[in-house]
């Protein structure tokens, strides 16, 4: 079997094992994937952290990375460096199966197109990640590569869950890591951080025949909006070189659905979306939006309430890296991929890396228009050009470091 054959079907393979989150079922794929390793006499074990039912998997060859001796400044080493290849296994729900050309677990591979939902994000490169165990493995174990692959499938991702974290706080961090996305071989050195709120609007309810008998939470919110709309035309006075402007967002806005079509409801809901910078600070970000409230509530009379949804932080490092430049110059010479620094409005598990001290940028093979769309695919032609380029880069990396 060609390599380019062997990374089609065991992508595919991974697209057929549904793993949608919410609600996320990753373990049936954690299992695959492990045992899938250990037939090639791979280290490799499920962790059952934070969830057993969500468990997670890692793989590596070279030394045991729980066991390496690491000095407080996780990008020095006593040793040889430990690489971590981290993607994660849960998918976005593919919605109406009808509205897809092909079943979205299917992995239908047509024209040179792998099709499914998680192919280009991101089991087509956890596909990668995979088989660049496998084919270093020798290179590693005879002394030729001096470092230890390590290799993550990682939980929650798509919805913010501690999966990475959870890997890295049980000693499966490394000290330089790779955060597998689909970036048409672009490394991002740097990613846009998120918070969502839900916040509250107070009203009265009343028959709807007496309108002036309450208030009506739809009315009470407008000055909310307002000043959200204003907010937002503030923070994105504000701008990254790499990712671009801050935003503020109102993505839903709910009130009375859980009533009588003829009553007033006496509270709307909101969830706000916070776009954050690399250089803005999540307490900052928290104390502009609690001061927004407190004006509206100042000089509206409006009674709100605040609380977290999920929040991904915003993660970066320095655009000349050496991992950067690494992948940076394989990247442009087998797939003639830019060079100029970049960083993702997006928000990926590379900050749980460098949240922990550990440098990590974001690559990888496919579109990343593809993610979360109905027919995602990925042309197969790239992915196996992204498995030489990760190889290459990996060789480097522990050549070098």
């Amino acid at each position: 079997m060609s390599p380019h054959d062997e990374l089609a079907d065991l992508a595919a393979d991974l697209v057929a094992i549904p793993t949608e989150n919410p609600p996320g079922d990753e373990r049936p794929c954690a299992e695959f994937v492990v045992d899938w390793f250990e037939e090639r006499d791979i280290e490799a074990r499920l962790v059952e952290k934070p969830s057993a039912e969500r468990a997670q998997a890692v793989a590596w060859v070279g030394d045991d990375p729980r066991a390496e001796s690491r000095s407080e400044d996780s990008t020095e080493t006593d040793g040889a460096p430990t690489l971590v290849l981290n993607g994660h296994l849960d998918v976005v729900p593919a919605g109406d199966p009808d509205e897809w050309t092909h079943d979205p677990f299917a992995g239908v591979v047509e024209e040179g197109r792998l099709y499914g939902r998680g192919s280009a994000d991101t089991k087509t490169n956890v596909a990668a990640a995979m088989l660049a165990l496998r084919d270093l493995q020798q290179e590693i174990e005879t002394g030729n590569l001096d470092g230890t692959l390590l290799f993550h499938g990682a939980m929650g991702e798509e919805t913010g869950h501690p999966g990475t974290r959870t890997l890295i706080e049980e000693g499966y961090g490394g000290d330089l890591a790779v955060a597998l996305e689909p970036t048409d071989f672009r490394v991002g050195t740097s990613a846009k951080g998120v918070a969502t709120y839900r916040v509250g609007v107070s009203g009265s309810a009343s028959h709807a025949s007496r309108p002036d008998q309450g208030t009506n939470a739809v009315d009470a919110a407008r000055p909310l909006l307002n000043a959200i709309d204003d907010y937002d035309r503030r923070v994105r006075e504000r701008t990254d070189p790499l990712v671009g402007r801050a935003y503020a967002t109102v993505t839903e806005f709910v009130a009375g659905t859980d009533s009588n079509m003829a009553v007033l409801p006496g509270r709307a809901e909101l969830l706000l979306d916070r776009r954050i910078l690399p250089d803005e600070s999540y307490d900052e970000v928290v104390s502009e939006i609690e001061e927004l409230l407190a004006e509206v509530e100042r000089e509206e009379n409006v009674e709100t309430d605040l609380s977290l949804v999920k929040h991904y932080a915003s993660a970066g490092i320095p655009t000349d890296h050496l991992l950067a430049e690494r992948f940076r110059d394989r990247s442009a010479e087998l797939a003639d991929a830019p060079r100029e620094p970049w960083g993702l409005e997006a928000a990926t598990d590379a900050r749980e890396f460098v949240a922990a001290g550990i440098p990590a940028i974001i690559w990888g093979a496919g579109d990343l228009g593809q993610a979360h769309t109905v027919d995602e695919s990925v042309d197969l032609a790239d992915a196996a050009t992204g498995l030489e380029i990760l190889k290459e880069s990996v060789r480097l990396t522990l050549r070098d470091s």
